[in-house]
C-alpha cells in the first residue's frame, strides 16, 4: 500500500508539473505573439499623437497608413524627425526608437550609465551598439522576424511533410495502381514542369527574386505532373500493364539524400548563391530542407493506422483512396506531427539567428536577435549585447520546447 500510495503521488506530481509547464508555455507564446503583432505600437521613433504647429497629428498611425499604400505624407513632414522636433502634448510608445535608428551621441551606452533624457521613453533601457542602436528596440523588433521566419518556414515544411509523408505511408509500393498512359502522362507534365518552372521563368531568378521563382516552379512541376496523368488516364482509360507505383520508396530515397548532406553545409550553399536576401528565401530555404521529419512522422502513423479496422471499412465501403485518406486516416495521425512542429519552429529560429550571427541571410537593414548578438564581438565590455539577445532566444527556443513536450505528453 506504502508503494501504491508513493507511485500515486508522483504520478500526480508528475501531471501537475505537466499542467504548470503547459500554462507558462501558452504564456509565453501569447506574449510573443502580442510582441511580434504589435512592435510597430511598442518601439517605434514617432508619437502616437502630438500637437505640431498648432494641429493634432498621429505620425505613428500615419506612418502605417503610408507604408501599406493608403495615405502619403505632408511635404513639410517627409523627412522629419519627430524626436528632434519641439512638440507639444506629445504621446510616445513605450521605446521612443526604432532599431535601425542611430543616435552618435550614445555609442556602446550601458543599461546603467547616466543619461540625459528628457523622459523616460528616450532612455536606452537595454543599452546601445557601436553606432547607437537602442538594444531593447531591436529585441522587439526581432521578436517579429524570428516569429516570421519560424512559423512561416514550418508551415511550409508541414505542408511538403504531410503531403509526401501521408502518399508514402498511406500507398506504400503497393497500393497506387497506375495504367502505361497515367505513367507517360505524369512524365510528359514533369518534364514540360520542369523546363517551364526552372528555364522559361529563369529570368526571376537573374532579378534575385529566389522566392518566387522557386515557389512557382514547384507549384508548375506538381500541377502539370498531375494534370498529364489524369489526361493520360481520362484518354485511355483502358490501357493495359497496370503496375503499383513505388511512392514509398521514391519518398524515402529523396529524404535519405537529403539528409545525407550536412544540413548546414547545404543551408550555406543555398544562402551564399542569394544576390538579394530576404526574410522570405531565408523562410523558404528553412521551410524545403526541414520537411523530412515531419514526412518520416506521418509516414510511420500512417502505416500503422491504414492497418487498423475502421480503415478495412473504407475499403469495403468503395471509398476512393484518397478521401479515405485526408477524411479518415491523416486525421488520426497527426499526433507527433503537432510535437515535431513546435520542436521544428525552434529549430528554424536558432537557424535563422546562426545565419544573422555569421552575417548572411537576411537584409543588412534588418534587426535580428543574431545580428545583436554579432555586434557583441566589436567590444568584450558590452555584455548588454550578448546577454539580452542570448536571453530572448533561450526564452523563445524554451517556450516551444515546452510546448513541444507538453503536446507530446497529451498525445
Amino acid at each position: 500500500m506504502a508503494k501504491l500510495r508513493t507511485s500515486i503521488r508522483e504520478q500526480l506530481l508528475n501531471k501537475i508539473n505537466q499542467r504548470a509547464s503547459w500554462r507558462w508555455a501558452k504564456r509565453g507564446l501569447y506574449f510573443l505573439l502580442f510582441i511580434g503583432a504589435f512592435a510597430n505600437f511598442i518601439a517605434n521613433d514617432k508619437p502616437y499623437y502630438c500637437e505640431y504647429k498648432g494641429e493634432w497629428h498621429s505620425p505613428l498611425f500615419k506612418a502605417i497608413a503610408v507604408d501599406l499604400g493608403l495615405s502619403k505624407w505632408p511635404t513639410d513632414q517627409v523627412n522629419l524627425r519627430w524626436y528632434e522636433v519641439d512638440l507639444e502634448n506629445d504621446y510616445w510608445p513605450p521605446v521612443a526608437y526604432r532599431p535601425e535608428q542611430i543616435n552618435i551621441y550614445q555609442k556602446f551606452q550601458s543599461p546603467f550609465d547616466d543619461q540625459k533624457v528628457e523622459r523616460w521613453q528616450f532612455r536606452h533601457m537595454l543599452g546601445t551598439d557601436s553606432l547607437g542602436h537602442d538594444t531593447l528596440a531591436g529585441l522587439i523588433w526581432g521578436t517579429r522576424f524570428a516569429l516570421i521566419i519560424g512559423l512561416a518556414s514550418m508551415l511550409i515544411a508541414t505542408i511538403i511533410g504531410l503531403f509526401l509523408g501521408s502518399m508514402a505511408g498511406f500507398f506504400g509500393n503497393d497500393r497506387w495502381i497506375t495504367s502505361r498512359a497515367q505513367r507517360i502522362g505524369g512524365v510528359i507534365g514533369l518534364i514540360l514542369g520542369l523546363y517551364g518552372g526552372l528555364m522559361v521563368r529563369r529570368p526571376l531568378l537573374d532579378e534575385g527574386r529566389l522566392a518566387f521563382y522557386y515557389i512557382g516552379a514547384l507549384g508548375l512541376i506538381i500541377s502539370l505532373t498531375v494534370l498529364g496523368s489524369y489526361i493520360g488516364r481520362r484518354l485511355f482509360p483502358r490501357s493495359g500493364h497496370m503496375r503499383a507505383l513505388p511512392v514509398d520508396d521514391l519518398v524515402m530515397r529523396a529524404i535519405e539524400t537529403l539528409t545525407a548532406i550536412p544540413a548546414l553545409l547545404l543551408l550555406l550553399s543555398i544562402v551564399a548563391i542569394i544576390q538579394r536576401p530576404s526574410v522570405l528565401s531565408i523562410t523558404l530555404i528553412i521551410g524545403l530542407l526541414g520537411w523530412t521529419g515531419i514526412a518520416r512522422f506521418v509516414r510511420g502513423e500512417l502505416l500503422r493506422v491504414r492497418s487498423l479496422e475502421y480503415m478495412q471499412a473504407t475499403k469495403v465501403m468503395g471509398l476512393p483512396p484518397v478521401r479515405a485518406l485526408f477524411r479518415h486516416a491523416l486525421p488520426n495521425a497527426m499526433g507527433p506531427v503537432y510535437v515535431a512542429i513546435a520542436f521544428g519552429v525552434a529549430g528554424a529560429i536558432l537557424v535563422e539567428a546562426g545565419l544573422s550571427f555569421i552575417g548572411i541571410g537576411v537584409p543588412a537593414d534588418l534587426v535580428t536577435w543574431g545580428k545583436l548578438l554579432r555586434n557583441a564581438r566589436t567590444s568584450a565590455d558590452a555584455w548588454w549585447l550578448a546577454i539580452f539577445p542570448g536571453l530572448m532566444l533561450f526564452l523563445t527556443i524554451t517556450v516551444f520546447n515546452l510546448l513541444g513536450e507538453a503536446v507530446s505528453e497529451e498525445t
